[in-house]
């Protein structure tokens, strides 16, 4: 029986190549879906909603960067990247779980006692130098 060495690879690189076009397909079907909906708005400039672009962005970042800039003729490649990381990745990103560096803000109903407390001892101040200016008089 003879082996064949090179059927295995062969069969590796067809599933690589029908698993990367059927990504760029389901790009292909999202971006004609985005543009049915866009249509029945009759616009000359393509204004897409953030849940337009998330899907494009989320289709796109599974192909390879070749692959996207064969398929995609409404926007450029960097343009559909740059919302998946806008949109999506930021979510991700843990930057809401970061701390503020250094001391923490004072919160505004402290600002407002201080404030409150500096007002009345103005007031009380003022009472007692008019008690005092008094008190010199009267010597």
């Amino acid at each position: 029986m003879k082996q064949y060495t090179w059927l295995p690879i062969m069969t590796l690189l067809a599933y690589y190549v029908n698993k990367e076009l059927y990504k760029a397909i389901s790009y292909l079907q999202t971006q004609v879906d985005v543009l049915i909906e866009h249509q029945s708005k009759t616009d000359k400039r393509i204004i897409l909603i953030n849940t337009q672009r998330i899907r494009l962005a989320a289709k796109a970042k599974k192909l390879s960067r070749k692959m996207l800039s064969e398929t995609t003729t409404l926007f450029t490649p960097d343009t559909i990247l740059g919302w998946y990381y806008k949109l999506i990745a930021q979510k991700y990103d843990g930057s809401g779980n970061r701390k503020q560096c250094g001391r923490p803000r004072i919160t505004q109903e402290i600002v407002n006692l201080v404030i409150k407390l500096k007002v009345k001892e103005h007031k009380f101040n003022n009472k007692l130098n008019t008690l005092d200016m008094l008190s010199v008089n009267r010597l």
